[in-house]
């Protein structure tokens, strides 16, 4: 697992920008520089260069809900692929 994830608690929000789309569920996101493998298991479409913030729900296996801090709502989870 990358460094930068190893600081990481459940409950920590950060942003995180999608970089390639691989399919619908599926896509190659950087944390803060680091490249990883997600998969989408939410309804939402995503494009390259959008910005997401998610809070870390789960260490092991690493995984995301995907927040809009606005609406104070979670649009669905997103599983890291390290």
């Amino acid at each position: 697992m990358k460094n930068y994830f190893h600081k990481l608690r459940i409950g920590d929000l950060i942003w995180a920008t999608i970089e390639e789309v691989i399919t619908r569920r599926e896509y190659i996101v950087s944390f803060q520089g680091d490249l990883v493998r997600v998969k989408n298991n939410t309804h939402r479409i995503f494009n390259p260069s959008d910005k997401i913030q998610v809070r870390v729900s789960a260490l092991d296996p690493l995984a995301f809900q995907i927040v809009n801090e606005s609406l104070n709502k979670n649009w669905g989870r997103i599983d890291v692929n390290i």
